[in-house]
């Protein structure tokens, strides 16, 4: 029998010795590099335990403390079973002060718990871009326009870090019991994603707190409320210690997760947490597909319909409480960038259906840009939220529209 020419298997034995080869370098850096879940800092899939950084890593200490009963340092903004969190009525931490709606206090004081004869009382709901984060109270555009305006009282129920999910449940808890002539919810265009997430850190990894809330899905046309999952410290403690727990009451409600399901599987439950190459692939592909200019942009995307659908509910429960409602488009420094483009931003659609649905909409972005905030990056806070100029620019133009139609 002729032997075989040994030339023919010399590639293919290279072709093995380099698959094996890099197969133990996989092993190895699956092994060692990423045996703790992280890389230069960064978390690596599976999420198991879904924390995405160190900041993060110690706000589950600082709820271990609290469910084993300790004080801690004193906060202004505190767990709440109900909105997943909200601030503390009559309390005062550094900048941040609220009276006993737990509204927050600015030039004018507390709140009247009685209605003022001639006094127009509007209350404001939004995330920090209505609540004013990074200035004090009395510069946030809610207290520049109850001092402009002696017939005007405004009552700032906003919160950091809110969708308009949270603030629909917060009008609704808080909010209408105030009896107000009229309802501003103000909207942050970026922050619109935030409607789909059930476990903060599940939608922006970078977020430094690890908060549960309570979110809206759509049986067909109708909103279901889905009950935010962690009621108490101890509850959220239990649920960023044991992963079977977190899946069990996020997996199927948080859009992100839902989205990539391995990617938060136990470590080892899925395929692809064998092979450090592919855990790599996992990380990149579940970061992906989180700007919101993208969501506003899909009519049909489950983020739109939502958010939309919220909205309406914040119009139709302000009127059935007689109150006016009032959209107001609070864009930050990149959705103004976004309205100064000759084809308009990417939510133009969104403010169109809802004006379609008979929304009433005020949009700052034309009081911001004179108001120079795309020319003096000085007049933004550090953070990214209006300083005090950019406030008193959208107080101005409030008060403008007070005397309109």
């Amino acid at each position: 029998m002729p032997a075989r020419p040994r030339g023919r298997w010399r590639p293919r034995r290279l072709l093995l010795l380099g698959l094996l080869a890099a197969l133990l370098v996989d092993q190895a850096v699956q092994w060692t590099v990423l045996r703790d879940g992280w890389l230069f800092g960064d978390r690596i899939a599976p999420f198991d335990p879904p924390l995405f950084n160190e900041a993060q890593v110690e706000a589950r200490e600082r709820l271990a403390a609290l469910a084993r009963g300790e004080a801690g340092p004193p906060r202004s903004v505190v767990l709440d079973g109900e909105l997943g969190w909200a601030p503390r009525p009559d309390t005062a931490v550094g900048p941040y002060r609220y009276d006993a709606c737990g509204a927050r206090v600015g030039t004018a004081g507390p709140l009247a718990r009685e209605r003022q004869p001639g006094v127009r009382r509007i209350v404001a709901v939004g995330c920090s871009f209505t609540h004013g984060d990074e200035v004090p109270g009395d510069a946030t555009w809610c207290s520049r326009l109850d001092e402009a305006r002696p017939d005007v009282e405004v009552a700032n129920l906003g919160v950091g870090g809110y969708g308009a999910d949270q603030a629909l449940l917060r009008l609704r808890r808080d909010g209408l019991s105030l009896r107000p002539d009229e309802v501003w919810f103000g909207w942050l265009p970026a922050a619109s994603l935030r409607v789909t997430e059930l476990y903060r850190p599940a939608l922006r990894h970078l977020d430094t707190a690890v908060g549960f809330k309570p979110r809206f899905v759509l049986d067909g046309d109708t909103l279901r409320l889905v009950p935010c999952p962690a009621r108490d410290p101890a509850t959220a403690l239990a649920l960023l210690s044991d992963q079977q727990a977190f899946l069990s009451a996020v997996g199927e409600a948080d859009f992100w997760v839902r989205r990539c399901p391995s990617a938060y599987a136990p470590f080892l439950g899925h395929a692809s947490h064998v092979s450090a190459l592919a855990r790599l692939l996992l990380t990149r592909f579940e970061s992906g597909g989180r700007r919101a200019a993208d969501w506003l942009a899909r009519p049909d995307g489950e983020p739109r319909r939502v958010l939309l659908a919220v909205v309406s509910a914040l119009r139709d429960e302000s009127e059935a409480a007689g109150a006016r409602f009032r959209l107001l488009v609070l864009p930050d420094q990149d959705g103004l960038a976004e309205a100064a483009r000759p084809d308009g931003p990417s939510w133009s659609g969104c403010l169109d259906e809802l004006r379609a649905r008979g929304v009433d909409v005020l949009d700052l972005a034309p009081a911001l840009l004179a108001a120079g905030a795309l020319r003096d990056g000085t007049l933004w806070q550090a953070g990214g939220h209006y300083g005090p100029v950019l406030h008193a620019a959208v107080a101005e133009a409030l008060a403008e529209a007070l005397d309109g139609p």
